[in-house]
């Protein structure tokens, strides 16, 4: 599949200047804007003014958000040394209020993780009835799953020793944006807390030697806030309805300038350039920018999609997020992330902007993405990073945001860290890519690549269930889908250059995006259409992905009759996904 280099592309390009977004840089520099503050109602009025000066067409909805906003955290060493420390919350630990929790502090090693995936997605390992009714202490960040781990084990509170000399704010729960009678009980039910490494050290060294008693304390504000939430629209001349979904961010950590003003700073300036060309639009681009992602796991994304989930699902054709672009030294792409069914419009638009190679990885579960339950396509989540080898120099280990940057959700998250000249490259980038879907004749989406990581992921699945477990019935349709893919795409590729209102056309971007509506729900959602999976990492194929502890099971015992039952179900799934995924392109 060609992705061309049209006139109108760079018309577009040529548009792009940071006059703007220097405003807003230093503007939200002078803000803490958490969300359901005045910080943060000043910050969208602040980008409200530009859209209003532009003429850009909007709406500014205030949806009544869940959120868990962190107020005060304290430890305190009582013997064999008395001594205080300072410490954060995460958003919704449990909250102790007034009250000031006493007890034995207990280490239990977990590691301070180099690798992105065991930062954010591992969990402790114990299973000890010696942890109950104590503190413990253990190397990390304060993630859903480790909290969860815990909260299992009956502790009475659970510390976390970030890997640096700052503290990372950050929240504790594992459900996505605001729950409902399924998850209303999922919240996590221990107080959490973070300390830095220095101090978290020392405390580590003091439990090893026995008998540490330490008192803590955290306050949370929490409950129903209502927050602004900015959504754009500007409407496309050939195919209106149907549009991309570009979005971020606005609340933030502290003052928050790599998380998330850039992101802000990129989404106007795009918003000022699509408007100013929107004759040269064939489809139209919805800008959304929301609160409540900081302190409500996603909150405002998630309404959204609650809100507005029928029309996303009949007319989204994308969805992009924005988080993070334009930091200090991140001059690499070898660190994003985008579905593969876009591995060729991504790395084309990189290239043909910025003149760089790239590399895209599967999607997190994190970052705003809370569309994959409907089947979106879906690319970029943070853009530019800092190249491996600079962080091997800096010693600088994984972090969320801010361009690998390690003030990432801390106060020193401020002006510095951005970087103008990466910004507009970040800004070519995500124009150029939107721009390739919204007028594109037949949607840039190579699906042959998807179910070609469907058969990998199978197969590799096979490997590990051995002899306990066939998967032959979803890897034979698997095949069959990708051998069908082959024709179809030789079929539409004649369709590149006709009219967006062609039948034939239409037709094909109907079926195309049908494919990801039932590719993409069975690769990225347990829970099915329209509900959301909680914040805990997702495998891929995941209702088969169990097959990947058969070999630790015993035969026959429960577990191992269970996982099998499990793995059942779970193929007919996949195997019913990808047999009507045939149908739709044969239809």
């Amino acid at each position: 599949m060609t992705i061309t280099y049209k006139d109108t592309e760079k018309t577009l390009l040529d548009e792009i200047n940071l006059d703007a977004s220097k405003v807003i840089l230093e503007k939200f520099s002078t803000l803490v804007r958490e969300s359901s503050s005045e910080d943060e109602r000043t910050a969208f009025n602040h980008l409200v003014s530009f859209l209003e000066e532009w003429g850009v067409p909007h709406k500014v909805h205030h949806p009544e958000l869940y959120l868990s906003v962190p107020v005060h955290a304290g430890v305190k060493v009582t013997s064999p040394t008395v001594k205080e420390i300072r410490a954060k919350t995460p958003a919704f630990a449990v909250s102790t209020g007034d009250q000031w929790v006493s007890g034995e502090l207990v280490y239990v090693p977990s590691g301070h993780a180099a690798d992105m995936q065991e930062v954010f997605h591992s969990q402790v390992s114990v299973d000890s009835s010696d942890l109950k009714g104590k503190v413990v202490i253990t190397e990390g960040l304060a993630m859903p799953g480790k909290v969860a781990s815990f909260d299992k084990l009956g502790v009475l509170g659970a510390i976390f020793v970030n890997p640096g000399k700052n503290i990372h704010d950050g929240i504790c729960t594992t459900i996505w944006g605001a729950p409902d009678l399924d998850t209303i009980d999922h919240e996590p039910k221990i107080p959490a807390l973070a300390v830095n490494r220095a101090d978290g050290d020392e405390l580590i060294e003091l439990c090893k030697q026995g008998n540490v008693q330490v008192e803590f304390q955290t306050v949370h504000k929490k409950g129903w806030f209502a927050c602004p939430l900015i959504d754009i629209f500007i409407e496309g001349s050939e195919e209106p309805e149907k549009f991309v979904l570009l979005h971020g961010h606005l609340d933030s950590w502290h003052v928050g300038i790599g998380d998330n003003t850039t992101g802000d700073a990129a989404m106007l300036e795009m918003a000022r350039v699509f408007f100013k060309h929107r004759d040269k639009l064939k489809r139209s681009l919805r800008i959304a920018i929301w609160p409540g992602h900081s302190t409500g796991r996603y909150a405002g994304s998630t309404w959204f999609a609650d809100t507005y989930g029928l029309d996303l699902d009949a007319n989204c054709v994308a969805q992009v997020n924005c988080d993070s672009p334009g930091c200090r030294w991140a001059t690499s792409y070898d660190y994003s992330e985008w579905m593969s069914e876009v591995d060729e419009l991504c790395q084309g638009a990189i290239m043909d902007t910025v003149q760089q190679g790239s590399k895209g990885s599967r999607p997190s579960r994190a970052g705003d993405y809370s569309f994959n339950n409907i089947g979106i396509t879906s690319f970029y989540m943070l853009s530019s990073s800092m190249p491996e080898e600079l962080l091997k120099e800096k010693g600088y280990y994984p972090v969320g945001g801010c361009g690998a940057n390690i003030e990432w959700h801390t106060e020193e998250d401020l002006l510095p860290v951005a970087d103008l000249d990466i910004l507009l490259k970040d800004i070519k980038i995500y124009t150029a890519s939107i721009l390739r879907v919204v007028n594109a004749s037949v949607l840039p989406y190579n699906f042959r690549n998807t179910v070609d990581e469907f058969m990998e992921t199978i197969q590799s699945y096979q490997e590990a269930a051995g002899n306990h477990f066939s998967f032959e019935t979803a890897l034979a349709e698997a095949q069959n889908l990708r051998a069908e893919l082959d024709s179809y795409y030789q079929a539409i590729e004649r369709l590149e250059n006709a009219e967006v209102t062609d039948p034939q056309v239409r037709k094909a971007n109907e079926q195309l995006q049908e494919l990801g509506r039932t590719l993409i729900t069975i690769n990225f959602s347990r829970r099915g259409k329209f509900r959301h999976d909680p914040a805990l990492d997702v495998p891929k194929l995941p209702d088969i992905a169990p097959a990947m502890t058969l070999n630790t099971l015993t035969p026959d015992s429960h577990l191992y009759n269970v996982t099998i039952n499990h793995l059942r179900r779970g193929q007919n799934r996949v195997a019913w996904a990808l047999k009507e995924a045939k149908r739709i392109i044969l239809s």
